[in-house]
């Protein structure tokens, strides 16, 4: 497989050595996934956080190099990690085991129920501001306006963070496999 074993190997023995696996009931083979979907989250948020104030720095001629969206990243934590931890629970307790290359897989579907459950925990959070603030006359104008609002951020996250969520959580899928001496190779 060239150099990308050794590297895979390498983020297994990090992550034996310095990973969640020591925390509570992470023994627990969909559990450890949780925490294996949290920790890629959490570095994704924070690289892309670092990567866009980076790139502002440095005057990149992107739209997307605003200093605005390294904002954005480093609040996308507290949704995007319980998200991933419920969502790679869930996938790693409910992919049938005889699905191929079951690492890789199972971290696009987290990935992809990651953004769907932050995204439900963002309209959440809203409607909460909402009612607090003393939300519009109309219940249902202030749910429709709510989910237009939690739709437009949603396609943002997916327009500008795709490009690393998703090799993340292929990453950190097949590392989380590796790790409980299973192939996801087959």
């Amino acid at each position: 497989m060239g150099t990308s074993q050794p590297r895979i190997d390498e983020l297994q023995a990090l992550c034996h050595r310095y990973g969640p696996g020591r925390l509570p009931r992470a023994d627990r083979y969909e559990i450890g996934a949780g925490y294996a979907a949290a920790a890629a989250a959490f570095v994704a948020a924070v690289a892309f956080a670092a990567g866009t104030f980076v790139a502002s720095l440095i005057g990149a001629p992107l739209t997307a190099a605003h200093p605005f969206w390294s904002g954005v990243g480093l609040v996308a934590i507290p949704f995007v990690v319980p998200a991933a931890f419920v969502a790679g629970t869930l996938v790693w307790r409910s992919l049938p085991a005889s699905t191929p290359r079951f690492g890789a897989v199972g971290g696009v579907l987290t990935a992809v129920l990651t953004y769907v459950l932050s995204l439900a925990a963002v309209f959440f959070v809203l409607a909460l501001y909402a009612v607090a603030a003393g939300a519009p006359e109309g219940l249902e104008a202030a749910v429709v306006e709510l989910a237009a609002l939690t739709t437009l951020i949603g396609i943002f996250a997916v327009v500008f963070t795709t490009w690393l969520t998703i090799p993340a959580a292929i990453v950190g899928g097949l590392v989380y496999e590796r790790a409980n001496g299973r192939s996801s190779a087959e």
